[in-house]
């Protein structure tokens, strides 16, 4: 077998979401649904499922970045406490890259614990880009966690405010739409 010369980066971080470990699980398997709470202004696109059935080990899903498509399969499937992903870039035939993001989940009560590890292989001409790389990985693996928190505890704000009726609207607010309504309405009397 034939060994590439590559070089690796390697990015651990952590957060506490205050969600239970399921909750976060799901959302980290639901690969169709990234677009719904990943932001779009770092090198995430859009990524889906490209295999039929639920998700598991195995499982193919592409990730399209700013940088081109990457393929990828599920490679650690746990529920709900480990996934891992492996995905590859090429351009024009030739591998770039390969990433290996995971997700380790400890429940603690209501709250989840993301443990975080992603690590890369540059081929290549890559190689030269590793200074790069390693800042772009940085920033896009801190910006998924940033988004996986804040869309996991808004999510949880939203459902508690219309249990409880309150819809996060200011009284001002509240006040401006029934002066508009009322302006509204005056003004089609006339």
């Amino acid at each position: 077998m034939t060994r590439r010369a590559s070089t690796s980066i390697r990015y651990e971080t952590h957060t506490t979401i205050q969600r239970p470990v399921s909750d976060v699980f799901a959302r980290l398997a639901d690969v169709d649904g990234y677009k719904t709470w990943m932001r779009r202004t770092g090198l995430f696109r859009r990524s889906g499922q490209t295999s039929d059935g639920p998700l598991g080990l195995g499982t193919g899903y592409f990730d399209a970045t700013k940088m081109g498509t990457f393929r990828g399969e599920v490679v650690a499937f746990e529920p709900p406490v480990r996934i891992g992903f492996r995905e590859r870039l090429r351009w024009f035939g030739l591998e770039l890259m390969e990433a290996r993001p995971a997700y380790t989940l400890e429940p603690d009560e209501e709250r989840t614990i993301v443990h975080h590890v992603a690590e890369g292989e540059l081929f290549g001409m890559m190689r030269l880009m590793k200074p790069i790389a390693a800042r772009l990985a940085r920033s896009e693996r801190a910006r998924t966690l940033e988004s996986l928190k804040r869309a996991m505890e808004s999510a949880d704000v939203d459902a508690r405010r219309l249990a409880t009726g309150r819809t996060g609207r200011t009284r001002a607010a509240r006040a401006g739409s029934v002066i508009m309504c009322s302006w509204r309405s005056g003004s089609s009397l006339e």
